[in-house]
């Protein structure tokens, strides 16, 4: 999904295209002024869509608190 936003790729992934379109239109309306990638290990959200084990919802869970650590971003200056 971050490279589809940030770097203009596509997706062949049917439920995505009209969310990846959303949310490209609002970036370019510069509604979105930060697009950060978070790699799997340290993303909670990988556990909900992914089969294999994510220990960062563990960590969540476990210590009600969170560490998460963007390895890309993009900053727009909003107008």
């Amino acid at each position: 999904l971050y490279d589809c936003l940030v770097k203009l790729g596509t997706t062949q992934e049917k439920r995505l295209m009209v969310d990846l379109m959303c949310l490209r239109q609002s970036y370019e309306r510069r509604e979105i002024t930060e697009v950060r990638w978070i790699e799997g290990n340290n993303n909670p959200a990988d556990a909900m869509t992914k089969s294999k084990p994510c220990s960062a919802l563990k960590d969540l869970i476990d210590t009600n608190t969170i560490n998460i650590q963007a390895t890309e971003w993009v900053e727009r200056v909003k107008e």
